[in-house]
């Protein structure tokens, strides 16, 4: 079975240490702001669901984007350092 990886309409800032302010803290609305998108993982990899397979940079600040389900990334739509925001189709995994 064929899996879209949809960017969600929020997603919570990546803990970082060295930032530790209250804008860490809230959630970054991606339907209203767009981030640039670089991919940890590649056409091909075995993904298990829950683990990070792409982060974007939104609003000055890293989100992490997760597989949805168990499989193998079958392809990517939106490449290394293009832009994304809720709703855009990342990618596809095969079940």
């Amino acid at each position: 079975m064929r899996m879209e990886i949809v960017v969600p309409d929020s997603l919570m800032p990546k803990p970082q240490p060295y930032r530790n302010c209250e804008c860490m803290k809230q959630p970054i609305d991606l339907k209203t702001k767009k981030g640039v998108l670089t991919w940890l993982c590649q056409v091909g990899d075995t993904v298990k669901k829950g683990q990070v397979i792409c982060e974007g940079e939104a609003d000055k600040k890293t989100v992490e984007i997760t597989a949805p389900a168990d499989g193998v990334l079958s392809e990517k739509v939106v490449e290394d350092e293009l832009v994304f925001q809720a709703g855009d189709i990342l990618g596809y995994i095969e079940g």
